[in-house]
Formats: C-alpha cells, sequence, structure tokens
C-alpha cells in the first residue's frame, strides 16, 4: 500500500469539519424565497409556448382552423396544463414546507408522499372548531372577492371619470375574455380546482413558508401578497391578489392547515366565476352598498378566526 493512503484516527480526529454557512445574508435568504416564484413562472411560460405551437401541428384534419376559432378556450386549458407541470417541479419543495409532522418519507415517491399530506396533513387535526374554521375560511373567500372586486370597480370609474384610466387594463380585459370564455363545468375544474390548488402550493405553501422562517409572520403575509399580486401582471388584478393574499395567508397561520387558504381560494374564484355569468344577481351585487356590506362581513369573520385561534393557541 502506497505510503500516505492511510490516515491515522489521531489525524482524522485532529480535522475539523468544513461547515458552510447557509442563507446567513440578505441575498441568500431572497434567492431562497425567491428561487421557486422563478422556478414556477419559467416552466409555466416554457410549457404554454410548447403547448401552444405543438396542439396547432397536431396531425388531424381542420386542427388549425378549430384552435383560430377557440383561441380563448384553448388558452384557459393551455394556461391550467402549463400550472400543473409547472408546479410539479416544486412538490418536493412543497412536501417539505408543507409536512406537519416534520418527517418526509425518502423512501416514497414524491407522488406518494403527496397522497400521504393529503391524508394526513391537509386539514390538520379533524376536531369541530377546525371544521368551523374551514367553514369561516369559506365564507371569507366569498365576502372578500365581492368587496374588492366591487371596490376595484368603483375605483376604476372613478379614476376613468378622473381622465386616469389606470385600472382600465386592456390586458386584464383579455384575461377577463379568456376566463368567461369557457363552459361552466371547464371554469369550475379550471379556476375552482387547479388554480387554487396549484398557486396555494406555490405562494403559501412554499414561498409564505420558506419567508416566515426568516421573517415575522406580518412581513410573510405582506411578501407572499405581494408577490402574489405579481404574479397576475396587471393592475386591477394585482390589487386584487395582493389583497387576497394577505387574506388567504392569515387563513394558514391562524386555521393552522393548508386546507384553509385553498378552500378560502376556492369559495372566491367559484363564486366570482358563477356570479359574474349571471347578469340579473352582477347588477345588485355591483351595488357599492353591498360591497360595504360585504367588506363589513369580511372583517367581522377574519376577526372571528383570529379569536378563535388565540383561544387555542394562546400568546
Amino acid at each position: 500500500m502506497e505510503e500516505g493512503v492511510w490516515i491515522s484516527m489521531e489525524e482524522k480526529g485532529r480535522r475539523k469539519p468544513k461547515i458552510t454557512p447557509k442563507r446567513t445574508t440578505t441575498l441568500q435568504k431572497l434567492a431562497y424565497i425567491v428561487r421557486p416564484f422563478v422556478l414556477y413562472m419559467l416552466v409555466k411560460t416554457a410549457a404554454m409556448l410548447v403547448l401552444a405551437i405543438a396542439l396547432p401541428a397536431l396531425p388531424i384534419a381542420g386542427m388549425t382552423a378549430w384552435v383560430e376559432n377557440n383561441a380563448h378556450q384553448l388558452s384557459a386549458v393551455v394556461n391550467g396544463a402549463a400550472s400543473l407541470i409547472a408546479v410539479c417541479f416544486l412538490l418536493n419543495d412543497f412536501l417539505i414546507e408543507a409536512s406537519t409532522d416534520g418527517e418526509v418519507d425518502i423512501d416514497q415517491s414524491a407522488l406518494g408522499q403527496l397522497m400521504r399530506f393529503v391524508r394526513t396533513g391537509f386539514y390538520g387535526s379533524r376536531t369541530t372548531r377546525r371544521a368551523a374554521g374551514l367553514a369561516l375560511c369559506v365564507l371569507l373567500g366569498i365576502t372578500a372577492s365581492l368587496a374588492l372586486n366591487i371596490g376595484i370597480g368603483v375605483l376604476s370609474e372613478v379614476m376613468s371619470g378622473a381622465g386616469n384610466p389606470v385600472l382600465d387594463s386592456e390586458k386584464y380585459k383579455t384575461v377577463e375574455a379568456i376566463q368567461y370564455s369557457v363552459p361552466v363545468w371547464l371554469g369550475i375544474v379550471l379556476y375552482g380546482i387547479v388554480s387554487p390548488v396549484v398557486e396555494e402550493m406555490v405562494f403559501r405553501g412554499v414561498i409564505y413558508s420558506r419567508i416566515k422562517k426568516f421573517y415575522s409572520v406580518p412581513r410573510a403575509v405582506v411578501a407572499s401578497a405581494l408577490l402574489f399580486g405579481v404574479f397576475h401582471a396587471n393592475l386591477p388584478q394585482f390589487l386584487y391578489g395582493t389583497a387576497m393574499g394577505v387574506l388567504m395567508a392569515l387563513c394558514y397561520e391562524y386555521a393552522g392547515c393548508f386546507a384553509a387558504p385553498v378552500m378560502m381560494h376556492m369559495a372566491a374564484n367559484i363564486f366570482i366565476f358563477l356570479m359574474s355569468g349571471l347578469t340579473a344577481w352582477t347588477k345588485v351585487l355591483a351595488m357599492p352598498a353591498c360591497g360595504l356590506l360585504s367588506a363589513l362581513m369580511a372583517a367581522g369573520i377574519l376577526w372571528c378566526m383570529v379569536r378563535n385561534s388565540r383561544e387555542r393557541f394562546p400568546r
């Protein structure tokens, strides 16, 4: 055996392991927090481009004409499919951050771990009070979404009347046209199930949980909500998304389970999607008085949630 190959136990004992500090600087923390957001956006954009190119190129008679005639509906489906593809790249991060028992079974596949989380961690402890908390989240989603939609609509009219149509976004009109081009059943699937689950996994499950490791809960709530608003990429939805992002993060914090923000998000999306298709009800619900009443109800529901949480976990 060549000399120098064997190292004595005494020499090993004198050697100290090299320890590299992790995420100690602001830049390192920022990279750790923002990386999931950037990865999700890059993968989703790439998936949308691939699907948008691949679908018209399918060797099916009349496919190109069908795509042109159903461009808005196809855009909605492509967006949903791309979201599902993109969130798969964050699945391991989500399972680690959202784990309620602090353990990740590395012998299971990512899908197996996700199924285990759904069975054991999604709803948290199954108690009557937890069920009541989730019911409050659903009501908060409905009342807050209505109040914000009316409020942003009124603000848009006021600013347009003052010669500043900053909220009258062409991009938002395009997004709105795409969203309401699909049949009701598909809208419920895309906006009532796929979108809430995926976005909550990214923004509350991963990003909010990571921010909270380094900063206080209020800062984590605001920062994750701002990213959620930026994600929507137009001013009306930025305002709406940021405000709803704050409420969904609070639901996650005070209800103590991942089901809380998901159910709030689902309730808000489904309610607004269905109500927007009912012209008679839309005129009634769009009244400023209805918006004020909804805002007061949302504030009361949030107060009940906070009080309920403090009774369970006294500060």
